[in-house]
């Protein structure tokens, strides 16, 4: 480990860190020398990025950037190098990885932290201030962004405009995420919002940390920011107003926006003047085919295969293209007869989502369905688990039972159970679906637990082990913790889950995580039920107590002080 100043605590305790991946057989889909989808890398260059990140090896994992400069932001189970290199501590890992782009913000795993949060945790003084100055240089992010993206969020429009009257640069402030406050007026809707910041200098063509800029988030939207599920219901609802607001603001206009919009003449013209623009993508990893495809504008759709368009060309998120699978989405069907005519993978899936022919059998697409199958699309086991189809689960069983072990984490067993298919996931179990197999972002048991306890009973008098925890330690009772799930956790306890079970990834028991994420009942009921509030011994940075008085929860504090 380098030299690094800590605060307050000896420092973490870095071989046992380094047991949860170094000591781990390689997951078997990384067992390859090709490209594995949503990886980010080949197979076997992914994991050995994430084991060198961890050890520190630097001279290892440049020699694996040199190669292929995108393994900086490989990932297997929504985890990256830069989580392992921060957690273990290695600076100068930390250091060679965002000097090769990686993305310090990401965190996609409700439970998981931030970087910056990861290192001031565990004490690494070194590393917090490394992170915080990469942060406020590439992004603009700090604590005032933090609160000037609150403030939007909950309509503290008052607090806002005091905040920047005392300070106007902060209208470039960002947020964790690299949002300024125009990105979060524009993810609310809020028009008058968006002229007040513009007039006080906000910039129009500002990246955050995917390289979306405004305009591009009046069409993209957010993954955690919803406009169906977090904006009021009066707020402006047709995104493409906002996006043509923008444009006449004085955003910028390029091949992707005008796709979007269905500007034929425009993009035409954009294409006479520079053909290469056929085959580029924007900032965000995305190309004009699949936005046009996505609204049905099939003029725009034809133009674009006619310049050449590679309806397969990767796309963030979507390694075989996106064009076919948001045509089929928006059930825009002519589009999807042209894409299909000029090679579209009838198989191309997105990332967290089935191909197209399961989104078409999920909205009652019966001629796309057709039309698809007869270009050669296939539904996979997992589909058929998801969409409740035991008929056709049973056929597929029926012809190759080996199916019931396909799809890791988000396999059959997790779409059966988290869709409450009781008769499906009975199924799969007569057929030996493996209850207990490495799971690494989640599994089955995660999703059970959303079709309620009937479901996760029913998997556990089938075998499934209440200790069964990820490659980075963590176990059901710690998620139950996390989730504050009462009825969960009682139930994993009358199965036998052990209380003081110890996760690589915190270095704390599921007390610890109840005291980390505020889970006040828990920690009440966790304790009761006889949780050791002083394990780690070795490591009380990570003990429930220092948990809940680094987070503030001062009453569960106070219950953790009264069991000491």
């Amino acid at each position: 480990m380098d030299n690094q100043r800590h605060v307050g605590r000896p420092p973490l305790a870095q071989a046992a860190d380094q047991g949860a991946a170094v000591d781990h057989q390689a997951p078997a889909a990384l067992q390859t020398n090709e490209f594995v989808a949503f990886s980010g890398g080949r197979g076997t260059d992914v994991w050995d990025m994430l084991v060198h990140a961890m050890s520190g090896d630097t001279s290892a994992m440049l020699e694996l950037l040199q190669r292929d400069a995108g393994l900086s932001n490989c990932s297997w189970g929504y985890v990256t190098p830069l989580h392992f290199a921060v957690r273990s501590g290695n600076v100068e890992a930390v250091r060679l990885l965002l000097d090769h782009g990686a993305d310090a913000t990401q965190r996609v795993l409700g439970w998981q932290d931030d970087m910056l949060t990861k290192a001031r945790d565990r004490g690494y003084v070194d590393m917090a201030e490394l992170l915080e100055r990469h942060l406020a240089e590439r992004l603009r992010s700090s604590p005032e962004g933090s609160d000037l993206a609150r403030w939007i969020k909950e309509g503290c429009i008052d607090e806002l405009w005091r905040a920047l009257d005392q300070a106007p640069e902060r209208v470039h402030a960002g947020d964790e995420q690299g949002n300024t406050p125009l990105h979060w007026a524009v993810l609310t809707r809020q028009l008058g919002l968006i002229d007040e910041l513009l007039r006080r200098g906000a910039d129009l063509e500002a990246k955050r940390a995917d390289g979306a800029t405004p305009a591009l988030l009046a069409i993209e939207g957010d993954y955690w920011f919803r406009a169906k599920r977090d904006l009021n219901k009066q707020a402006l609802r047709d995104e493409r107003f906002l996006l043509g607001y923008l444009i006449a603001k004085g955003a910028e206009y390029d091949a992707c926006k005008a796709a979007a919009v269905g500007d034929a003449a425009y993009l035409a013209s954009m294409l006479e003047a520079d053909p290469s623009l056929i085959h580029a993508a924007n900032e965000i990893g995305k190309r004009p085919l699949g936005y046009a495809a996505r609204s049905g504008h099939v003029d725009t759709v034809k133009l674009l295969l006619a310049h050449g368009a590679d309806p397969n060309a990767p796309e963030r998120d979507a390694p075989r293209g996106s064009a076919l699978w948001h045509a089929v989405a928006g059930n825009h069907g002519e589009c999807v007869n042209l894409l299909l005519a000029h090679g579209a993978d009838p198989n191309a899936m997105l990332e967290s989502s089935s191909n197209p022919l399961g989104i078409a059998m999920s909205k009652g697409y019966d001629s796309l369905i057709s039309l698809l199958y007869a270009h050669g699309a296939t539904l996979k086991l997992d589909a058929a688990c998801w969409l409740g189809r035991i008929d056709l689960a049973g056929e597929i069983v029926g012809a190759d039972p080996s199916q019931v072990h396909t799809g890791g984490d988000y396999g059959p067993l997790c779409m059966a159970a988290g869709g409450g298919h009781t008769d499906i996931v009975r199924l799969l179990l007569r057929a030996g679906a493996d209850l207990n197999a490495p799971w690494y972002a989640n599994n089955y048991m995660g999703y059970a637990v959303d079709a309620g306890m009937g479901m996760a009973r029913l998997l556990l008098e089938a075998g499934a082990d209440p200790n069964h925890a990820n490659w980075l330690g963590v176990t059901y009772l710690h998620k139950a913790a996390w989730l504050g799930h009462a009825e969960w956790a009682e139930l994993l306890l009358e199965y036998g889950a052990d209380l003081n079970a110890i996760d690589d990834e915190y270095r704390t028991t599921p007390l610890g995580w109840a005291a980390k994420y505020g889970k006040t009942d828990l920690v009440r009921l966790l304790l009761d039920r006889g949780a050791d509030v002083a394990l780690p011994a070795d490591e009380p940075w990570s003990q429930p107590l220092a948990w809940a008085e680094r987070k503030a929860y001062e009453e569960i504090a106070e219950l953790l002080r009264s069991k000491r």
